[in-house]
């Protein structure tokens, strides 16, 4: 068998939620990323081709009031052979309509308006919106 495919991703991004999507007011999202993607070859007979290891860490601020708060979002996340993130463990963040989810323990995906929504969560959820208001 071929050895995995593997790319690191450790470029910062910086992403302005806005209020209308998101929690009623403007949310400016600030990430740090070093993490990699690794994609299996060949058929290993599960329900994931690839997955998502490493550091992420976002700071989220409300652009209103500026009061922020810091997650450390690593995953890791596992992807289907059609590029779906299906399933992911630990820490996330999920951006839903009207809400930001901070999401701690196994959760499965289905694909959401904002790419992908939690359909199962078995762990704590927290809307973030909360927090940040």
């Amino acid at each position: 068998a071929e050895p995995p495919f593997q790319e690191r991703i450790s470029d910062p991004a910086s992403v302005l939620l806005p209020g209308d999507d998101f929690c009623g007011f403007d949310v400016q999202a600030e990430v740090e990323q070093k993490f990699k993607f690794i994609a299996f070859s060949g058929n290993r007979g599960t329900l994931w081709t690839a997955m998502t290891v490493g550091k992420i860490k976002a700071v989220l601020t409300n652009v209103e009031t500026d009061e922020s708060i810091t997650v450390v979002i690593p995953g890791p996340g596992f992807i289907d052979a059609d590029g779906n993130t299906i399933a992911g463990t630990g820490p996330w963040l999920v951006f839903v309509p009207g809400q930001l989810l901070f999401l701690i323990g196994h959760i499965t995906f289905e694909p959401g308006p904002f790419g992908v929504q939690p359909a199962v969560v078995r762990g704590r959820s927290f809307d973030l919106c909360d927090v940040l208001a």
